[in-house]
């Protein structure tokens, strides 16, 4: 127990805190506050408030430890008096920064495929022109599509020969009869355009560019009745004419546009369209052909269409057995000449615009041929056969 004396000095203390005017009070409650809890039991601390009446009858103390002080940079130790949060939204707050995006990551480069290189080619037949090479190329070509017609249809068509017209300037090719005998007709420049076609859309897809467009242009502005397929200079260089990835690609498309051409007038044939059909005749000769081209009757629109889509199957039937798988391609590429003379104030091609629809209407129906070809896995579009 501490002596009467010491405790009454204290009380002294304590009421000499309580009559120091409040705003010293104010200032010194840290102090009244250690007076009642630690200077009950130590009287050095009564002496730091600086009230010389308590420290003058004080009993000297042990001095107190120095106080321990955290770390700088330390997180500071809980005390009996934890500091309350400041009340933030008493005052208003600077608007956070806005929010950008964040920037798009970077795709990955694509891999690079290694590029194919084929040897140049030179003296290659379709960069020449060969007409004797392009007329065989068909003849070929038109067997092909006999052995990948139906059961039901191959027969008509059996041994149906192919003449060529080698009229000067002549652009066309149709299915006809002579002396209740069937036969077909090619012209030497529709095969030579056809071949240019070839090239040039070739060139485009290995290097880029517009050389089609050009090709069709030169020949809408040149091309001149009984005169020579103008030929054009300077569309490709060297070095692209002889490449080995063009010319392996023109020879599909020159394929593909021969294909496309003699599978619709073989379908006038095997669908009945001619009144000789199922009598193959014999071969013919250039003189029949130029014959019978001033003969072919205007085309009938329903037996046109029936061509187109029929002719489209029968080239897609006969590509699926190559290596190189015939598209219907070629045929919209030589949709596309024929629409780039169409309606251009170019009366060129009297005997193929005569006996042929509009490309405008023959695109939507190559296409949508080819495509149910493909959504139902090689079957074509049901076309009317007539007699049988």
């Amino acid at each position: 127990m501490l002596p009467g004396m010491t405790v009454r000095r204290l009380l002294g203390c304590n009421l000499a805190l309580s009559a120091t005017p409040s705003r010293f009070r104010a200032g010194r409650g840290f102090c009244a506050r250690h007076c009642f809890s630690a200077a009950l039991l130590s009287a050095a601390l009564v002496a730091q408030l600086g009230f010389s009446a308590c420290q003058s009858s004080a009993p000297a103390r042990p001095a107190a430890a120095a106080p321990a002080y955290p770390t700088y940079g330390a997180a500071p130790s809980p005390g009996p008096y934890a500091q309350q949060p400041y009340p933030q939204q008493q005052y208003p707050q600077a608007p956070p920064p806005p929010a950008y995006p964040a920037a798009p990551a970077r795709p990955p480069a694509p891999a690079v495929a290694p590029a194919v290189v084929l040897p140049s080619v030179a003296g290659d037949p379709i960069n020449d022109v060969n007409l004797p090479w392009l007329r065989q190329q068909a003849q070929s070509i038109l067997a092909e599509l006999v052995q990948a017609l139906p059961d039901v249809a191959r027969p008509r068509v059996q041994g149906i020969p192919l003449v060529v017209d080698d009229t000067v300037g002549e652009v066309n090719a149709f299915a006809a009869c002579s002396d209740g005998r069937s036969l077909m007709a090619i012209t030497d420049g529709l095969l030579e355009i056809m071949a240019r076609l070839a090239q040039a859309a070739a060139h485009d897809e290995i290097f880029g560019g517009n050389t089609t467009d050009q090709y069709i242009q030169f020949i809408a502005t040149r091309l001149e009745a009984g005169k020579p397929i103008p030929r054009p200079t300077g569309l490709f260089s060297a070095a692209a004419q002889t490449d080995g990835r063009k010319v392996a690609r023109q020879h599909v498309l020159f394929e593909e546009e021969t294909a496309f051409v003699l599978g619709h007038e073989l379908a006038h044939h095997h669908l009945g369209h001619l009144p000789c059909t199922g009598k193959a005749g014999p071969l013919g000769s250039g003189d029949l052909a130029r014959t019978l081209a001033h003969n072919v009757p205007l085309f009938n629109q329903p037996n046109e269409a029936a061509a187109d889509l029929a002719g489209t199957t029968n080239v897609l039937d006969a590509g699926k057995r190559r290596a190189s798988h015939w598209s219907e391609g070629g045929g919209l590429l030589t949709m596309r000449f024929f629409l780039g003379l169409d309606g251009g104030g170019f009366n060129l091609l009297l005997a193929f615009q005569h006996s042929h629809p509009s490309p405008r209407l023959r695109i939507p129906l190559i296409q949508e041929s080819a495509n149910y070809w493909r959504r139902t896995g090689g079957i074509g579009i049901p076309v009317l056969r007539i007699g049988g």
